[in-house]
């Protein structure tokens, strides 16, 4: 498997934003799809107090999640190596990370069961062969209610809380609360 300064894909997802399945570095992108989709399966069938759940997350995401965060099976996560995780993080169950343009979550950030996070999207016109990635950033202390869904591009901001069922299509100020479809300001945090 490719590393990530290796992995074409990633090489002009990162400089352009947008990426073609017609061109030959599309292959790079689902190796990594393929290996994600074999360890979110694994993962999957353990519980996080398995012996080897925390060697299997640190396999999946490519670096050494610290001991404090906690990922409750099932989980599904497509390019682990494209997932930031900070410290003190709770990712409840049936959680989805489509992270191709990038996840960051900051320390203390608590995700609620079935959150899905996407950071790529299809092109209108050419939508089975273009598509456009977006980083997704979750800051410090924020709740991710159940069943929200983060679009492409997005800022969650500190101590911020996405209500349930939100689907967040712009950035979400600090120290707020959104909810709806699309999630508007409900109110403001002291």
């Amino acid at each position: 498997m490719k590393s990530r300064q290796e992995n074409r894909f990633f090489a002009v997802v990162d400089k352009e934003g947008v990426a073609r399945n017609d061109e030959p570095y599309f292959e790079d992108g689902l190796q990594e799809i393929i290996r994600c989709h074999e360890l979110s399966l694994r993962i999957s069938s353990k519980k996080p107090t398995d012996e080897d759940y925390h060697a299997l997350l640190c396999e999946l995401f490519q670096t050494d999640v610290d001991p404090s965060v906690s990922i409750v099976s099932p989980f599904y996560c497509d390019n682990g190596c494209r997932v930031q995780l900070g410290k003190n993080i709770t990712i409840n169950k049936g959680a989805t990370l489509l992270s191709a343009g990038i996840i960051e979550i900051q320390d203390g950030v608590l995700i609620g069961p079935d959150v899905k996070i996407a950071t790529m999207n299809h092109d209108l016109k050419e939508r089975h062969h273009k598509f456009y990635f977006k980083k997704v950033t979750i800051k410090k202390n924020a709740w991710i209610c159940i069943g929200a869904i983060l679009c492409p591009g997005v800022t969650i901001g500190e101590n911020s809380v996405v209500a349930a069922g939100a689907v967040v299509t712009k950035d979400v100020p600090d120290n707020t609360i959104v909810g709806g479809n699309p999630a508007k300001i409900i109110k403001h945090l002291d």
